[in-house]
C-alpha cells in the first residue's frame, strides 16, 4: 500500500521569487481547468493543496482508476524532491560529468546492492542545504568541490519551488511545458514517488 505522487521542480526559482512564481503556475493551471483555485486539506498528504479541476484528466496519458486525484500542493522554500523513499539513483558531477551510482549488482555494491555511504554523502549535503546552509560535495573522480545544488541527481531535485501532485497518475510531458511557460522558461524537472 502507500500513496503515489508526481512532483515537478523548478531548478531556477530563487527563494525570494518562488511564492510569486507558484501563484503564476496555479493561475495557469486554474485557467486550463486542471486545478480549482480553492485549497483543501483533502488535496495533499499532510498539508493543503489545490483540488483537481474539471480538466484534470488532460494531464495524464491514462487514468488507472478513472477517479479524480487528491490535488496539487505548492512547495516554496528549499526542498529536496525525490521518490519519497531515498529514491535518488545516482548523481553527476557538474565539473567532470562522472556519474556516481548508488545502486547496482551485488558484485559491485555488496549484498545490499546499494552504496549506503554514497547515499548518506548526498542526502546529508542536501539536508544541510534544505535547512538553509551552504553544502558542498567533493567528486571522488576529479576532486572538484561544488555546491550540492550544482550536481544533477537522477530522480531527485533540490529546488525552492515545487509542485506535488498527490494520488495523480503519470503526468503527460505537456504539464512540465505549461509550468515552464508560467515561470518564464525556467528549467523544470519531473519525477514520481510513493510514501
Amino acid at each position: 500500500m502507500g500513496t503515489y505522487f508526481e512532483w515537478i521542480a523548478d531548478l531556477d526559482a530563487t527563494e525570494a521569487e518562488a511564492p510569486e512564481l507558484g501563484r503564476r503556475v496555479v493561475d495557469a493551471l486554474v485557467a486550463r481547468g486542471v486545478l480549482l483555485r480553492e485549497v483543501s486539506g483533502a488535496a495533499a498528504l499532510g498539508g493543503v493543496g489545490h483540488l483537481p479541476g474539471p480538466a484534470w484528466a488532460d494531464t495524464v496519458a491514462t487514468s488507472v482508476s478513472g477517479e479524480a486525484p487528491w490535488g496539487m500542493a505548492v512547495g516554496t522554500g528549499r526542498e529536496v524532491y525525490d521518490g519519497g523513499q531515498g529514491g535518488v539513483d545516482a548523481v553527476t558531477c557538474p565539473r567532470c560529468a562522472v556519474r556516481r551510482s548508488f545502486f547496482g549488482p551485488p558484485e559491485e555494491f555488496g549484498p545490499t546492492c546499494s552504496d549506503e555511504e554514497g547515499l548518506s554523502w548526498f542526502y546529508d549535503a542536501a539536508a544541510t542545504w534544505r535547512d538553509g546552509d551552504a553544502a558542498d560535495l567533493e567528486c571522488r573522480a576529479c576532486g572538484a568541490v561544488s555546491s550540492v545544488t550544482e550536481w544533477s541527481a537522477d530522480d531527485a531535485a533540490l529546488a525552492c519551488l515545487g509542485f506535488t501532485f498527490w494520488s495523480w497518475d503519470e503526468l503527460r510531458p505537456e504539464v512540465c511545458d505549461w509550468i515552464a511557460e508560467a515561470t518564464g522558461g525556467h528549467r523544470i524537472v519531473h519525477g514520481s514517488g510513493k510514501v
